[in-house]
């Protein structure tokens, strides 16, 4: 069994006050298990002012996580705010440990790694945790299928980091109190837990008709659809004008795979040269199509998702990452999926984080797990 204990403060500037708050809301002294394990989402000038180093040396177990654009935590919510989830078993094993950096190729650092991670292990992770950071030249999803590789697919669930700079240029994981650009932090959960997922992401009559190929593609760049630059072809359906691709940060990108599973994308961008930057790759040839996505449509599907994940706990925790991009649908009020949250849970021990991206493990019609990175998505985890 799993306890999951949860602190929040929107403390960034007075260290000791900061981290005061957090260790008084946690009672570790009297509420900690035999195994531990903190989750630290943030804003990231906690980073910065010292806040995550100062707390990490003092939690007296291993520290993950990442930075982001807002969290909340059992009814405690902030933009700029930095949540700490601890989850606590005597019987459940967490083993966390960090990359190296991570340039053109993922293959080495992860090799290493999970080998090092995994040696000596009681037995085969029930699950892993990925905090995986934000490369513009290395996808996401590149991670995820060498993790897959690596563990043979054990389920995967995480987010990838994320924070308010244009060039995300502040987006850190997070281990132990050090922060990376380009290096992944990982947790393996052992023992005879056995958690249960939960997604949602676009309804199916928000998928617009007209389906084409992708027919040009360098790992997350978009190059081109129907065999004419990416930016032409959506001109050409009157989804773009001008060239201008700002608003398809609000529209999600349907990927169709062989297996019978969708990938989410969204688009953070433009190259300039007809080309889009999406948050993970895509096979070429694949079929692709996009949706829209408003304010009624993220509320409303977190409402119901997280209702049907409030009666499935049972009182159990519960780990939440939602995409960036439903976020950036809620135009002037960027708290309303929070606050749904926490109407549909109050005090039940949760997190709510918004990410770069979701890793989610999917559940194909055969019955095999796939793990995806997705986009424009919420992911729920119940521990």
């Amino acid at each position: 069994m799993i306890k999951m204990l949860t602190a929040f403060t929107e403390e960034i500037d007075d260290v000791e006050a900061a981290v005061s708050e957090l260790l008084g809301q946690l009672d570790l002294d009297h509420k900690r298990l035999a195994n531990s394990l903190g989750i630290i989402h943030c804003y990231s000038d906690f980073v910065d002012s010292g806040v995550v180093k100062a707390l990490s040396e003092k939690l007296p177990f291993d520290t993950v996580g990442s930075t982001t654009i807002s969290a909340s935590a059992s009814s405690m919510l902030s933009e700029t705010g930095l949540s700490v989830t601890v989850l606590t078993s005597d019987d459940i094993q967490f083993v966390s440990g960090v990359s190296a950096p991570v340039t053109d190729s993922v293959d080495v650092p992860l090799s290493e790694f999970y080998h090092r991670i995994t040696a000596g292990l009681d037995g085969k992770p029930a699950m892993l945790m990925p905090f995986i950071p934000f490369l513009l030249t290395v996808g996401g999803d590149e991670f995820i299928e060498k993790l897959d590789a690596l563990s043979g697919g054990i389920p995967a669930f995480g987010t990838l980091a994320i924070s308010n700079e244009p060039d995300y240029s502040r987006s850190y994981t997070l281990y132990n109190g050090e922060s990376y650009l380009a290096s992944m932090a990982l947790t393996a959960v052992v023992g005879e837990e056995v958690p249960e997922f939960l997604s949602v992401s676009v309804n199916e009559e928000n998928i617009l008709k007209q389906k084409a190929v992708i027919t040009g593609v360098n790992r997350n760049i978009l190059q081109t659809i129907n065999n004419i630059p990416a930016v032409n072809y959506l001109e050409s359906i009157g989804i773009v004008k001008g060239g201008d691709v700002a608003g398809l940060q609000s529209m999600p990108f349907i990927i169709y795979l062989e297996d019978g599973s969708l990938l989410i994308r969204a688009c953070i961008g433009g190259t300039g040269d007809g080309s889009l930057i999406l948050c993970g790759a895509v096979p070429l040839n694949s079929a692709i199509a996009l949706a829209t996505m408003g304010f009624e449509d993220v509320v409303s599907s977190s409402e119901s998702k997280v209702t049907e994940a409030r009666t499935a706990a049972k009182g159990r925790g519960i780990l939440m990452y939602s995409c960036a991009g439903r976020n950036w649908c809620l135009g002037m009020q960027p708290m309303a999926e929070h606050e749904k949250v926490k109407e549909c849970l109050g005090n039940s021990p949760y997190h709510f984080v918004y990410s770069g991206g979701e890793i989610f493990p999917s559940r194909l019609g055969d019955g095999r797990v796939v793990n995806h990175l997705q986009n424009d998505s919420l992911i729920i985890c119940i521990l």
